[in-house]
């Protein structure tokens, strides 16, 4: 990555700009909705249109995981417990 810049350049071209950080489905929940598991992937996309699939999250360093920063009105409660 370029110090003077924050954009992260595609590991395969060094074009191409992170487009879209996002997981693989992982399981389903039994209502049939996406969930988050120990084997689901981060999968980054970048601007010249490569596609790169990171470690499962049960092995990938967090240090090293990309996040999506959120407005405070984006956010959700968290679940009830019950």
């Amino acid at each position: 990555m370029d110090a003077t810049s924050d954009e992260i350049r595609c590991p395969i071209c060094g074009v191409g700009v992170v487009a879209d950080v996002m997981y693989d489905e992982g399981a389903r929940r039994d209502d049939g909705a996406p969930m988050q598991t120990a084997d689901t992937r981060q999968v980054t996309t970048y601007s010249c249109g490569h596609v790169v699939d990171g470690s499962s999250l049960a092995t990938a360093d967090t240090s090293e995981l990309d996040v999506e920063e959120r407005p405070s009105e984006d956010t959700v409660d968290p679940p009830a417990s019950g």
